[in-house]
């Protein structure tokens, strides 16, 4: 009897433990590392695709190791008929969990809402949330071609630069393809996002792509993208440039620099029924980094120099916001910060908010703390 309970257990295990039913094997997968998309027509798309190559060891000439990737255009009127083509170039289905950056060229940005460009992507299951966005000038698929400075490949390069960049300089916005999503989907959909140029050394990162109700409108510097990261809270480490006080001639004065290591800022609206006045606080905390033209010997010194920090920052992002203001393009979150903490003012606001943007009144309040002049005394190395 006891064997046939065993039996029985047996049955039942063999019932509930299941196999692969949807199964796939490797070498029937093709997994992209990066994707590029180009509008040729109004009605046709190139799409681009870096696939991960396997197995490659160092060739007879040399000793030089083949590239890691393998790069695929395929053409037509859907991203999605588009990515299924791939199957006829590899014969291999595209697997899209590890694509690191989606590249998209600025003339297309420009024309089409990036929602409706990227709608596949939403929808597929197997891409990554987490999946970089990047605007391109000119052609996006030249960017696949653009070889890595250190990295295997220019996709996940492209990665690491908006990570590490907005980390370090905070003069690039990293932007996935959820928050890009939140972003256009909120009550003011403007959003920046890196923008990419190609140079003869490589491709670089050097400022950002304004998106207003889901287009590109234009492009910013990367000061200004410095400017726009630190009123919305995403700046934390980076280097702030302080000129020097000009002297009697007419020579373009030299830079200092303070090396950030937290910002603060904090934006509060007032509400007033015939104009919007806005308060921006903001708390800069640093170290003088490069010292050309002061000297810290006093303590009256050290006021000073927090000083001309202070007043040369606000200045900074004055310019900035006045700057969104003319374009009628509100990056800062303001309006959706309206929209979350005065639902009532927000609802008879939201038809002109644009233009009470822009004829919003601004007042910026920097506070500057310097706490270390790092391994030397406060004044310039080559002083005696």
């Amino acid at each position: 009897m006891k064997w046939l309970q065993q039996l029985i257990m047996l049955w039942l295990a063999t019932m509930i433990i299941t196999g692969c039913w949807n199964r796939a094997e490797l070498p029937e997968k093709a997994f992209v590392l990066g994707a590029a998309i180009d509008q040729i027509k109004s009605d046709k798309i190139k799409l681009a695709v870096q696939i991960y190559k396997p197995g490659q060891k160092a060739g007879a000439q040399g000793g030089k190791q083949a590239e890691p990737y393998v790069n695929i255009e395929t053409k037509s009127e859907s991203v999605f008929d588009a990515v299924r083509d791939i199957t006829l170039h590899l014969g291999r289905k595209a697997q899209w969990s590890h694509i690191r950056v989606i590249i998209i060229d600025d003339e297309t940005a420009g024309k089409t809402p990036l929602l409706s460009l990227l709608d596949e992507f939403y929808r597929d299951h197997e891409t990554r949330m987490s999946t970089k966005v990047v605007i391109s000038k000119g052609n996006a698929s030249k960017y696949l071609e653009i070889k890595p400075l250190i990295e295997q490949t220019v996709t996940h390069q492209m990665k690491r630069m908006q990570e590490i960049g907005l980390r370090e300089s905070g003069k690039v916005p990293a932007v996935s393809l959820l928050q890009l999503a939140q972003a256009l989907k909120s009550q003011v959909p403007d959003i920046i996002l890196p923008y990419a140029i190609e140079r003869k050394e490589g491709v670089i990162l050097p400022g950002a792509a304004m998106i207003k109700d889901g287009k590109m409108i234009g492009t910013l510097t990367g000061n200004q993208t410095e400017n726009i990261l630190m009123l919305t809270n995403q700046f934390k480490h980076g280097a702030l440039r302080l000129p020097c006080e000009r002297s009697d001639n007419n020579k373009k004065p030299k830079v200092e620099a303070v090396e950030t290591h937290n910002t603060r800022t904090k934006i509060t609206p007032v509400l007033n029924p015939d104009k919007l006045k806005v308060n921006v606080k903001v708390l800069i905390i640093g170290n003088i980094s490069e010292l050309k033209c002061s000297r810290l010997d006093k303590r009256e010194d050290e006021i000073h120099f927090q000083q001309r920090l202070k007043e040369e920052m606000e200045k900074q992002l004055m310019e900035t916001i006045r700057f969104t203001q003319e374009r009628q393009i509100d990056v800062i979150g303001l309006g959706n910060t309206l929209y979350r903490n005065h639902t009532k003012v927000w609802k008879e606001w939201k038809e002109t908010w644009r233009e009470r943007y822009a004829d919003a009144d601004f007042e910026i309040e920097v506070t500057a703390d310097i706490t270390h002049t790092l391994t030397t005394v406060g004044k310039p190395v080559s002083a005696k």
